[in-house]
């Protein structure tokens, strides 16, 4: 059965990583893309809250996109959380009437990487980014911990959201989809976290 899929992107700089994944999706046969570039800008808040549960309810992944202008969320002058991104994200972790918690894949891109990853000593340090995704990382609870370091954690089990380059998802699609659906039905071992204050 195919796994319905929801990107979540940035139009500025992500749209033709967006629309090359789609293309993937569509010769993909494990996986139907729900993804959309309409224009919410003239929405209201429970307008756009309305018609992203429906896209989301068709789906069980969701698939950010790290681009460059992607990497933090966007906050109004008061500083609370504008940013459809950001309600892309909270959206897909609640679990509601009708809907289920997604899965969650962070995919980024190179120009994206210098922003989120350094590397130190061998192992690769993810940076603290303003962003849902981040803090739905290394959130393992300690029992169901894969890596038995206390400080390393294993990129696909020990976060609920696994941060992948762009590549090496292409590379290996139904890997990735695969491992969010697996946490997606044991999210009981993650202390996931579904709005940012």
């Amino acid at each position: 059965m195919a796994t319905n899929v929801f990107i979540s992107f940035r139009f500025s700089d992500g749209h033709i990583y967006k629309e090359d994944l789609s293309k993937r999706f569509t010769n993909f046969n494990d996986t139907v893309d729900y993804s959309e570039d309409v224009d919410r800008s003239f929405m209201s808040e429970s307008t756009i809250k309305s018609y992203l549960y429906k896209k989301l309810r068709r789906s069980s992944v969701t698939i950010v996109l790290l681009t460059p202008n992607a990497i933090n969320h966007i906050k109004d002058r008061w500083g609370n959380y504008s940013d459809w991104m950001y309600d892309e994200l909270r959206y897909s972790l609640e679990d509601r009437e009708n809907n289920r918690t997604n899965g969650l894949v962070a995919v980024y891109t190179k120009e994206a990487e210098k922003y989120l990853i350094e590397r130190k000593l061998g192992s690769i340090v993810v940076k603290n980014v303003d962003n849902l995704f981040r803090a739905n990382m290394m959130n393992v609870k300690a029992v169901y911990k894969k890596n038995p370091h206390a400080e390393q954690f294993d990129g696909l089990y020990d976060s609920y959201c696994s941060l992948v380059s762009y590549d090496d998802f292409i590379k290996d699609i139904s890997k990735y989809i695969n491992n969010a659906i697996m946490k997606r039905d044991e999210k009981y071992k993650y202390d996931i976290v579904r709005r940012l204050v």
